[in-house]
């Protein structure tokens, strides 16, 4: 059996860490396994019998000197443990140990147990996530000062949006604020003539007198340029650097050169229309990153709907409008296609929504016999409901799909609908806009939807300042959704008529509601039309 003195010895044979032994004059008296074989470069030694305390001390190391104190300490009897982490570096690899050192006395003789553990995994995982928090602290000092500076940016913007009282006010503020941004330099806004479809910037606003472009921008030429680019694709366009950027000696002089490094182009559109072309440029390069175009685009919505409410706000106050006359052939204009599919004459009469917003569109069918089958199967239209039919045709109402409904974009933008209608694949529009701008914008936004456009006419005429639209407008706010509804639909059904060709009850059965619920609906409505016709006399 073994002793207990050779079961020691064996279990510090095992042991994974490096083990030393010192008697009190510092002197190696025993190591383990470990220690001998520690060092990729020396040959196995038990180094017993060499002086630990004078070979550490011949070093010009702090640690050694610190390792040297700490075991002088032990074998004077002042302290009875004492630790200390290292680095110890090799060429190609980086470590770091954990010394741990315990006096004990035998037969009156005090000794000291060295122990060195490899603690590399532990200091690289610290390392690690030390500088992953510096990282993260920084990144979030970063997000802090971007998120200042565009709250700031934002906020300003807004207000100037909404606080001008006319377009050019508008742009010009942004412009303004935009250009004393840093890294922005300058900053233009530009609109599209409808009649030589040239973008010409309206305001613009720059830090050091930088110049504008050298040359007039046309749509469909000059491609190479990101506010033609942005105009024609619908989305931004950046430039991150125009020294590479070929084109750039065509549109930018060499002066420019000395201020700006990359730019920005972003369509100002409010749904489907255009307002123009928001442009900046910045003294760095790679300053449009995603996020920063991200943040040009939400500014280039809030300006289209600052610009859309003063042009519908306009629109119900002046007497001055725009009236334009079109012909448009192309078979996705629902009407088009349902004048196809019937060959018949489709006139339209009106639009209401349903609860959901999903346009209904009135139109007139010069066949009296039974269409709403094949109107239903028609392209931009998802039903159809037959008002009435008469042997001068028949009154139609149509749920649009989404092709269908640029009837709700034109609304949506202050364009009434004066008259539609189609025959041999051709459809003859007339609208009224409140000014020539909505005029220009509409148009583009026609030409971009259909195949073929052709302007027949285009004036401002004078209005009288009471209008059925003023009277609309009061009543839109005043009648319930359900109360408007049933009002249309009496009226284009021609319920008001005599003798009437529809029914109390298949009007309300095409609302699907009662017959009194209906006509309580139509007289409510009724009594409103009429309180905002005798009230003002």
């Amino acid at each position: 059996m073994s002793t207990k003195n050779e079961l020691a010895a064996a279990t510090l044979e095992t042991l994974p860490v490096t083990v030393a032994v010192l008697g009190s004059d510092g002197e190696i008296l025993l190591t383990n396994q470990e220690w001998r074989t520690f060092g990729p470069n020396e040959q196995p030694s038990d180094h017993v019998g060499v002086d630990y305390l004078a070979v550490a001390s011949t070093t010009d190391d702090e640690h050694a000197s610190r390792a040297v104190t700490g075991l002088e300490s032990l074998l004077a009897g002042d302290q009875q443990t004492f630790t200390m982490e290292y680095p110890c570096h090799s060429p190609g690899e980086k470590r770091w140990f954990s010394m741990w050192a315990r006096q004990f006395s035998v037969d009156g003789e005090r000794h000291v147990v060295v122990v060195h553990l490899d603690i590399t995994d532990r200091k690289l995982a610290e390392i690690d996530a030390e500088e992953s928090a510096t990282r993260v602290r920084a990144e979030r000092q970063a997000l802090e000062d971007v998120l200042e500076r565009v709250d700031g940016l934002i906020r300003d913007v807004t207000d100037a949006a909404v606080t001008a009282g006319t377009r050019t006010e508008i742009e010009r503020r942004v412009c303004r604020r935009l250009a004393a941004e840093s890294p922005y330099e300058l900053a233009w806004i530009g609109r599209v003539d409808v009649t030589n479809r040239q973008i010409t910037p309206s305001e613009w606003a720059s830090q050091d007198e930088v110049p504008l472009e050298n040359n007039q921008l046309t749509l469909g030429q000059d491609e190479s340029h990101p506010a033609v680019a942005a105009l024609e694709r619908g989305d931004s366009r950046v430039v991150s650097d125009l020294d590479s950027f070929e084109a750039a000696e065509q549109w930018w002089p060499i002066a420019a050169g000395e201020y700006i490094d990359a730019v920005a182009a972003v369509p100002i559109a409010y749904g489907e229309v255009t307002y123009g072309v928001l442009v900046v440029f910045a003294a760095e390069t790679n300053a449009f990153a995603d996020r920063d175009v991200l943040i040009l685009e939400s500014l280039a919505g809030t300006i289209a709907t600052a610009i859309n409410a003063l042009e519908t706000r306009r629109m119900l106050t002046t007497e001055a409008v725009v009236e334009l006359e079109l012909a448009i052939e192309d078979s996705s204009l629902f009407v088009t296609a349902l004048a196809d599919d019937l060959a018949a004459t489709v006139t339209f009469r009106g639009v209401a929504y349903d609860g959901d917003g999903t346009p209904l569109a009135f139109v007139h069918v010069d066949r009296p016999e039974a269409v709403a089958v094949t109107a239903a199967d028609s392209h931009g239209i998802t039903d159809a409901t037959v008002l009435s039919a008469t042997d001068d045709g028949t009154l139609l109402e149509l749920t649009l799909d989404s092709s269908g409904s640029f009837v709700s974009t034109l609304a949506e933008h202050g364009a009434v609908i004066r008259h539609l209608e189609t025959d041999s694949g051709v459809a003859d529009m007339a609208l009224e806009l409140p000014n020539a701008q909505s005029g220009r914008s509409m148009y583009d936004y026609l030409e971009d939807r259909f195949e073929q456009v052709e302007l027949i006419s285009y004036q401002e005429v004078e209005r009288p300042a009471q209008t059925a639209q003023d009277l609309m407008s009061t009543l839109e706010s005043a009648l319930t959704e359900r109360q408007r509804m049933a009002l249309r639909k009496a009226y284009y059904a021609e319920y008001f008529e005599w003798p009437r060709s529809i029914s109390g009850e298949e009007l309300a059965a095409s609302m699907d509601i009662s017959r009194s619920t209906y006509h309580q609906h139509l007289r409510l409505a009724q009594q409103k039309l009429l309180d905002e016709l005798f009230e003002g006399e």
